[in-house]
């Protein structure tokens, strides 16, 4: 499986290695890369309209936080990386 990352995701993994530690984000990463199915990711399907295979899982060591991705021909794609607050919103109207 290979692994990408959007523009838009690098910019907001910027934003919140400023209030979160950037190991975190980096160990979800790997995590994710090495095991997708990991309890730790906590996993969740989006039903979503638009993107049928939209996905998010938790960044490790800080629950506050998640990462939306999404699957296409066998790549997977890191879109963003939010608070809770926002996810909320993000996924209500998908």
């Amino acid at each position: 499986m290979l692994l990408k990352f959007d523009i838009k995701y690098e910019r907001s993994k910027k934003k919140v290695a400023k209030k979160i530690s950037l190991k975190f984000i980096v160990e979800t990463e790997e995590l994710y890369k090495s095991n997708p199915s990991h309890t730790k990711l906590n996993l969740k399907n989006i039903i979503c309209k638009r993107d049928k295979h939209k996905q998010s899982i938790r960044v490790l060591g800080n629950s506050a936080y998640r990462i939306l991705l999404t699957h296409k021909d066998n790549i997977v794609y890191f879109q963003d990386i939010m608070n809770h607050d926002k996810y909320d919103r993000l996924t209500k109207d998908c």
